[in-house]
């Protein structure tokens, strides 16, 4: 049977006949117990082995056809009984089939379907759909006419309730992860198979999660050395990202783009039909593919599979965020886009001060400016009507008043006394997680730090973060950037904000004073304020301007006066000194802009429900000619400040 279903992923003809001929005569017999219609089974069948052959390269492992087939058998079943308002019959069937399942290993698994066979029959159905013939929750919901969160608390039920039993014939207890793990134990197989794991990688991260997705990380010995894959509730991956291991002559770009489009349709064939090819870009040793699905000639925001290819040929990315069957269709009317841009240049503009470095393309060198800013260059426009989608926090409205007069406190040397550290805690290696080269990331645990044993998400960031203390130092200049403790911090002081007011300026002035002068306090709302935590941004202020994103961020502990975090301004006290703004023209000089486009897109409605996620709008965005983003205009020279990130 290998043989023929080999042939058949060919395309063989005679293959395909064999195979049908095979299996058509027990579809048919199967089909018509549910169907109780000889022309319906028929039809059943048939779009079965449509199915079937269509998404053929799916399939795994060629000895498990059989139950695969079965599998969509029975799904087309439902569709078509559902029609007929008439399923009992099949829920019925699809539990005296349950021992069926799985039958070359079925010894391994005699305990677990005893176990569900006492379940409740909602129970059953949706353990034996969802983990054994790998139907997602929102398939069991159409199949068996029910909502997606009913589904979720059988599913949640029932593995609670298997735990129980299995407890009563199994030795030692069993927690509820043992219960998934037992009904989806290979997939730490496949997971290492898809990457091919190294066998001196250490396996960091195990996660497996209510809806069926797991997640597996091995850390090799340096930064660089690292795997990540997440599968999907069908194992199937869904994000992947590997360092390069293959060495060899570089290949063509069309061989790559071949590579790629050969790993989408390994995994979801069914997405190639959906798919176009929006985005080739060629890195320095790789190439990455971006294949989205486009309607009308625009893609669609959300729905895309992103694909790396090494310049030897080998696959170190992977995403995949899957497509709509039911794509929108393109608005018959819409808004003139002249109108956009008179909406943009007649709006309100407010003259500011930011601070720039070189990811604005349009900015020669770090450093501050003075800008006027529009909230509609961030704003997306409904493309049949013209009217703004989002709302946004008015920055104008907030109050700032001057940093306090205090005393500098005598000054400590090493980070360490600085941060707070003492001789109950040790500094240990971990890889670092900050990107930025120009500094460097130190860690801190208590000397008897114990962690927890386990390789879920939840360990995993344990591990990482709870009593943990982390900072990062300039490379250069040896100075504290910033730092956090990771700690709960007890203590019987009730301090209150203008005393943690206060620790936090002697601190600012002691190791930072050339900031001070220009610095202020924003004033808090009242919902701001906490009852053991008091938080400040210091921010900085030049010529009449506050210059956003550049701020001190501190966090006080009421309980305490200990410092628990710190954040400095990213701009350097000399860039602050040299900043003029005596030469700002009148906006009016300034507009209309040019090098403006008002961009078409769909957009992805992100709601607070599933149903919402499924919906897709049109939409206008003020862009630049090439897709750049705008932050807004030099008040100086009139030139649009951009970027292409």
């Amino acid at each position: 049977m290998n043989q023929y279903i080999q042939q058949a992923l060919a395309g063989d003809e005679i293959a395909i006949w064999h195979i049908t001929t095979m299996h058509k005569p027990r579809l048919l017999a199967k089909a018509y117990t549910y169907m109780k219609n000889k022309q319906d089974a028929e039809d059943v069948v048939q779009e079965t082995l449509i199915k079937a052959f269509g998404a053929l390269a799916q399939l795994k492992e060629p000895k498990y056809f059989a139950t695969w087939l079965y599998k969509i058998l029975i799904r087309e079943s439902f569709f078509e009984m559902k029609k007929k308002k008439r399923t009992e019959l099949l829920e019925l069937e699809i539990m005296e089939q349950l021992l069926l399942l799985d039958q070359e290993n079925s010894e391994d698994y005699s305990e677990l379907h005893n176990a569900i066979e006492s379940l409740k029959k909602d129970y059953q159905m949706a353990i034996v759909l969802h983990y054994f013939y790998d139907f997602k929750v929102f398939e069991i919901a159409e199949m068996l006419g029910k909502p997606n969160n009913t589904i979720k608390m059988h599913l949640h039920r029932g593995r609670k309730a298997l735990r129980l039993k299995l407890e009563e014939t199994v030795p030692q207890p069993l927690q509820q992860k043992d219960v998934k793990r037992m009904l989806k134990k290979q997939l730490l197989d496949l997971a290492q198979q898809y990457v091919n794991v190294p066998a001196y990688y250490e396996l960091e991260l195990e996660d497996y999660h209510e809806d069926g997705i797991a997640s597996f990380m091995w850390k090799g010995k340096c930064k660089d050395e690292g795997v990540f894959i997440r599968l999907d509730d069908k194992g199937r991956i869904d994000d992947f990202t590997k360092p390069p291991t293959k060495e060899g002559t570089p290949i063509t770009e069309e061989m790559k783009l071949e590579i790629a489009q050969r790993q989408l349709c390994e995994q979801y064939p069914e997405a190639i039909s959906y798919y176009t090819l929006i985005e080739q870009i060629k890195k320095e040793s790789s190439t990455s593919f971006k294949f989205g699905q486009v309607v009308s000639g625009f893609p669609l925001d959300g729905f895309y599979c992103l694909i790396e290819v090494t310049d030897p040929g080998e696959v170190i990315h992977f995403t995949y965020t899957g497509y709509m069957e039911n794509p929108p269709e393109m608005p018959k009317k819409l808004y003139p886009t002249e109108r956009i841009l008179n909406t943009l240049y007649e709006g309100n503009w407010l003259l500011c001060a930011a601070s720039f470095n070189k990811k604005y393309d349009s900015v020669p060198e770090s450093g501050i400016c003075a800008i006027y800013e529009s909230d509609l260059l961030r704003q997306a426009f409904d493309a049949m009507t013209g009217k703004p989608l989002f709302d946004y926090d008015d920055e104008s409205k907030r109050n700032y008043v001057p940093f306090p007069k205090v005393e500098a406190l005598p000054k400590k040397v090493k980070i360490e006394e600085i941060i707070g550290i003492n001789e109950e805690w040790e500094q240990y290696e971990e890889l670092s997680m900050c990107l930025d080269e120009a500094y460097e990331e130190l860690n801190w645990r208590p000397r008897d730090c114990q962690d927890s044993e386990g390789k879920s998400y939840d360990h995993y960031i344990k591990s990482k973060f709870e009593n943990r203390v982390k900072a990062k130092v300039d490379k250069r200049t040896k100075r504290l950037d910033s730092f956090i403790w990771f700690t709960e911090n007890e203590g019987e002081a009730k301090l209150s904000e203008e005393e943690c007011l206060i620790i936090a300026a002697q601190f600012i002035q002691t190791y930072y004073p050339e900031y001070t002068p220009y610095l202020y306090v924003e004033v808090k709302n009242e919902e701001d304020i906490e009852e053991n935590r008091a938080f400040f941004r210091f921010i900085v202020k030049k010529d009449g301007f506050f210059v956003e994103n550049e701020f001190f961020h501190m966090n006080i502990s009421k309980k305490t006066g200990a410092i628990l975090m710190v954040l400095t301004p990213n701009i350097a006290v000399e860039c602050i000194e040299i900043f003029d703004s005596k030469a700002i023209k009148p906006l009016k000089e300034l507009l209309p802009l040019k090098g403006l486009k008002v961009h078409l897109e769909w957009n992805k409605v992100y709601g607070k429900t599933e149903q919402d996620e499924d919906e897709m709008r049109f939409v206008y965005r003020i862009r630049m000619t090439d897709g750049a983003f705008i932050k807004g205009i030099n008040a100086e020279s009139g030139e649009i400040i951009y970027s292409l990130i």
